[in-house]
């Protein structure tokens, strides 16, 4: 007999072999009870039997004990198969109802056990039913009749086959259940495991969306303090600028004023004409005052201009008479360097809408900028028209502006980098408040330069629209 294991699930054998262990002994106690009724001629063979039954229920039971379910399994099914077939020794082979409860051990290989052990229930059942039907027509006495043996023989044997084959299908069904069920555990698991670990992210996610989301808050709450301290300090800055820029133009104003009475009207201070020493210190006098009260004037435009209260007196304004007047104003910017001054526009150019002042104050800063970077060459002032706008140009042949400096320039504090600073004074400033002033009036302003052959600074004026035309492009 081979022990074979089962390769059900163990909790399943041990409680079928505990079962049928109990059904076993059972079956044992009532052979005994059946025994006492035999006739005489029978019980020694049923003792035999019986015996042999006690002592495979004893040993099953040590089995169980020792936990060897598989094998305790596989020895309850050979009892339950082949003691029924060994009943026909006491019994009698034909007639004899008991051998075909040797299906019910093949049923129970099918139900307690896997293929294996089914295939050698069933085989060696066979075998045994073979021998028990051959057996006594070869060592028995002669003129036993063979039909009723054979048929019996045959009969069992047709039912031990189907059961096996019934257990068979059985088997390979619940085999491929259990196959389904723990795929199919094992892809719930799987994705429990999934959903798990998507949670604990999500939850990660969530805990890192509220941390930074409290650092966003927290620095919200800094920049919104931030921002109020430096638009305090802002309004302090703007307000001590217009203060100190009021309070400087006046005393300024004063010393240039002074100054020019004394060089043009000496008369006034009843002199026929000062000494030319005394007029030359008079006129660096005058000249330091105007440069002292340009700075100071750029100073409070750039105030004005961070504190957004610069407004634009704007109106028809006709650029000829302008242009004129800051060419003639240029021709003092120049000294006495080799510089031509040029006009590049016509006597008739259409009406722009801006501001006077401030237009005077973007033509004067591009103007002395060219006149203080060219040292031999042109300095030239033009305008053209278009049907929307009026573009200005001042053009010189100076030092030039490299390419990465182009655009720099126009920035608050830079200026244009040289050899020799000292030979170009200036704050840094006038291109940033001009190009600022020109947005104000819906224009733009640009440059174009190649270093070492001079600059042209550009900027438009929209122009005044004909009745009932918008000028918007």
């Amino acid at each position: 007999m081979r022990v074979i294991r089962s390769p059900l699930h163990e909790n399943l054998t041990r409680q079928a072999a505990l079962l049928m262990l109990l059904a076993v002994s059972g079956l044992a106690l009532v052979a005994l009870g059946i025994l006492m009724l035999l006739p005489a001629p029978w019980m020694a063979g049923a003792y035999l039997l019986l015996a042999a039954l006690l002592v495979s229920v004893g040993i099953t039971a040590l089995l169980y004990y020792r936990a060897r379910i598989g094998a305790a399994a596989t020895l309850i099914i050979y009892v339950a198969t082949v003691f029924p077939l060994l009943s026909s020794l006491v019994f009698g082979f034909e007639g004899n109802p008991l051998i075909y409860l040797a299906a019910l051990g093949v049923a129970l290989a099918s139900l307690l056990s896997g293929p294996q052990t089914l295939r050698a229930v069933t085989r060696d059942s066979l075998l045994l039913v073979l021998v028990l039907m051959v057996a006594p027509l070869l060592i028995g006495p002669t003129g036993v009749p063979l039909g009723p043996r054979i048929a019996t023989g045959l009969t069992l044997a047709a039912l031990l086959l189907g059961v096996a084959g019934a257990g068979w299908v059985s088997l390979h069904q619940r085999r491929g259940m259990i196959a389904w069920r723990i795929k199919t555990d094992s892809r719930y698991r799987r994705r429990e495991t999934a959903l798990q670990r998507a949670r604990a992210d999500l939850e990660s996610a969530l805990r890192e969306r509220d941390r930074l989301h409290d650092r966003l808050y927290q620095q919200r709450l800094e920049l919104e303090t931030a921002r109020a301290a430096a638009e305090v300090a802002a309004r302090a800055k703007a307000s001590f600028i217009a203060t100190m820029s009021h309070e400087l133009r006046t005393p300024l104003n004063i010393i240039i004023g002074f100054s020019t009475a004394m060089i043009e009207h000496p008369e006034i201070y009843e002199v026929e004409a000062l000494a030319p020493p005394i007029v030359a210190d008079l006129a660096e006098i005058r000249r330091s005052g105007q440069h002292l009260l340009r700075l100071i004037n750029e100073a409070l435009d750039l105030a004005q201009v961070e504190a957004g209260h610069l407004e634009l007196n704007l109106a028809p304004l006709p650029l000829v008479p302008v242009l004129d007047a800051m060419l003639q104003a240029a021709r003092g910017l120049s000294g006495n360097r080799p510089v031509q001054l040029r006009r590049e526009y016509g006597g008739a150019l259409p009406l722009v809408m801006a501001d006077e002042m401030r237009v005077r104050q973007v033509l004067l800063n591009l103007l002395s900028n060219a006149c203080k970077f060219t040292h031999t060459g042109e300095v030239a002032l033009g305008a053209r028209a278009d049907s929307v706008e009026v573009t200005i140009w001042v053009r010189d042949t100076g030092i030039g502006i490299a390419p990465a400096d182009q655009e720099r320039i126009f920035n608050y504090f830079e200026r244009v980098d040289c050899h020799d600073a000292r030979l170009y004074t200036g704050t840094g400033m006038g291109l940033a408040i001009s190009r600022w002033l020109v947005d104000l009036h819906g224009g733009r302003m640009w440059v174009e330069s190649e270093l070492g052959k001079g600059s042209t600074f550009y900027f438009t004026l929209p122009r005044v629209p004909a009745p009932g035309v918008s000028n918007v492009a």
